[in-house]
Formats: structure tokens, sequence, C-alpha cells
């Protein structure tokens, strides 16, 4: 789970976002009885810390977002060759439009926006969400790849159903009476460009998933989630620590939009966050957790560093190339 809100639970989305921030559920609910914040008060709250331009050191060893998508576009290029060698036509589905957090930060501590949850509570914008939805059910209805060549494009590393699926040349490791390579043309792809899945490795997203629960354990981090809970209780609001309001379960998207309820939820959560600095505060804990992972795995890290900086210009080159 991650610690997006729900409307992000929902699309799947990734960026990357997703698997950084571990969020604790919780069954911490309003009380029944407690009267809604006045819509009219919503222009009196004022937004949170923006996390949006904050960094984390282990920002230093992934690839920033244009990057990443230089990778991709290599990856793409690379494996549309291999496809082509093996006389199947392909094209990559065309990149998702945006939905939700701006970068890998903006929501890792949780909502901050007051205009936007005003509107939207703890929802995306439902506009985004409709971009969003169209373009992955044009993606699924492009033309598939038969069971055969999806086996070309991926190697063994697809669901085992594929495999069973498959024709006995296939099942061989050959198409058209050509060696599949290891991996399938993604395999190749990748071995050509060296480095990580998407340019993280192994380590650098294990530490960076590590310390975003991490963080929450902080002597610091745990006494301002008290502060916040008792601000939102002093405002009709029974949660113990910020992810457990986005996580209620009452708060999941409809078709007709936030309630008032959430929206009233969403508001009180912002003004006690920036009453008591939340994500400051939670923010500075996650940096020294951080940093000190990065001194324990020094040479480990600059390793992988200078693995991502070798794919990077291998990925330039064949971006290069025609």
């Amino acid at each position: 789970m991650t610690s997006s809100p729900h409307g992000i639970l929902r699309t799947g989305v990734t960026l990357a976002v997703a698997a950084l921030a571990l969020s604790a559920c919780s069954t911490g609910q309003r009380p029944a009885d407690a009267a809604p914040e006045a819509a009219a008060t919503t222009a009196a709250v004022r937004s949170a810390a923006d996390p949006s331009s904050w960094t984390l050191p282990m920002q230093a060893y992934r690839p920033t977002a244009e990057q990443a998508r230089t990778l991709a576009r290599a990856e793409q290029k690379l494996v549309g060759r291999c496809l082509q060698e093996f006389g199947i036509p392909w094209k990559p589905a065309p990149e998702l439009p945006p939905i939700g957090p701006k970068n890998m930060l903006d929501w890792r501590y949780g909502i901050h926006d007051a205009e936007m949850s005003a509107k939207f509570g703890y929802q995306v914008d439902p506009a985004q969400q409709a971009r969003y939805d169209e373009a992955l059910r044009e993606a699924d209805a492009r033309p598939r790849l038969s069971d055969d060549q999806q086996l070309v494009l991926g190697g063994t590393d697809v669901p085992a159903e594929l495999l069973r699926k498959v024709g006995p040349e296939a099942r061989r490791g050959y198409y058209e009476g050509r060696r599949i390579p290891e991996g399938g043309c993604f395999g190749r792809a990748r071995r050509t460009l060296g480095g990580s899945a998407q340019g993280v490795s192994p380590l650098v997203q294990r530490l960076t998933n590590e310390s975003y629960p991490a963080s929450m354990e902080d002597p610091l981090v745990k006494a301002v989630f008290a502060r916040w809970s008792a601000c939102m209780k002093a405002k009709g609001f029974a949660y113990p620590a910020p992810m457990a309001a986005n996580d209620d379960p009452r708060f999941r998207p409809r078709s007709e939009g936030a309630s008032r309820a959430e929206i009233d939820t969403a508001l009180a959560d912002i003004a006690c966050r920036a009453t008591h600095r939340v994500a400051e505060v939670w923010h500075a804990a996650e940096v020294r957790i951080q940093r000190a992972s990065v001194a324990r795995n020094a040479t480990a890290l600059a390793a992988d560093r200078r693995a991502l900086d070798a794919s990077l210009r291998e990925a330039a080159d064949v971006l290069a190339r025609p």
C-alpha cells in the first residue's frame, strides 16, 4: 500500500511514487455526533508545507524523472529493433497521462494543498482520473501480440499460464527458427543498457522503502503525530496519526465525488499539519535515517550510482543512433 490518496490506490500508478511510502492503516473514526466543519471556513484554512520541492538523500542514487524517461525510451527502441529481427511489428504503449502527486515526495507525507482538498478531499482531481482511465482503456484496446510473440518479448519472464499456451517451437526457445534471447527482447535491451530496472538498484529501492516506516517510529515524529491527533480531536475528528485519516475506508473514490465529511476531515487534517509542522518534522526524521543508510552502504551505493551513470550514457547513445 502507498501513502497516496485513494484515487492513486485505485489506479495503481506508479511513479514512482508508489513503492516509496508504506502507510500504516488505521481504524480511527470521526465520532458520529461530531459537528462537521463549516464549508464557509475553507478559505481560512492555509495549506501546509509543500514537500514537492524537497529531496531525500537516496534520490542521489535514483534517476530523475527525465532520466527515467530517457532510459524507458532507449529500452523501447531496443525492444522494437529486437522484435523487428523476428518479424514482429510492435509499438510501445504511449506514456500514460500524469495523475496525482507531482513527484515522489509530493504526497509522501500526506495531503497539503487546502485549495485542492476543499474540492476533492483526499482524492485526485477527477479530470486527471478520467484522462488516466481513458488512456488505460485505449491501451487495453490495442492489438495484442500472440502468445508466442509475447514469449519473444519477455522470454520466460511471463505468467506460467502463458508458458502453457505457447507452441512447441516457442517452448523450446525459438520463434520462426530464431533463438529467443534470454529474457526475451526486454532482457536483451536491459542487458544492453546495463543497470537495474528503471535505473533503480534493489539496494536503493530497499533503503528508500525502509526509511518511510522507520521514520514513523522516530520519537520526534511520534510526538508531532500526537500533537496532530490532539489538534484533530479538538476539531471533532478522532485519528491516531495523519495517514489514518488519509486511509479512512469511508473515503473511497465515488462517482459523485468526495463527501462533505471527507472534505471537512481533509481540511482539518491540513490545518493541524500546518499548525504543528508535521511534514517538516517527518521529513527531517527520514532525512536522518537515509543519511545513516548512505553512510552504512557508501561503497555499494557509489557502485550503483556509477552503474546508473553508465546506463544513462548508453541510453543516450542508443537514442542518438538511427
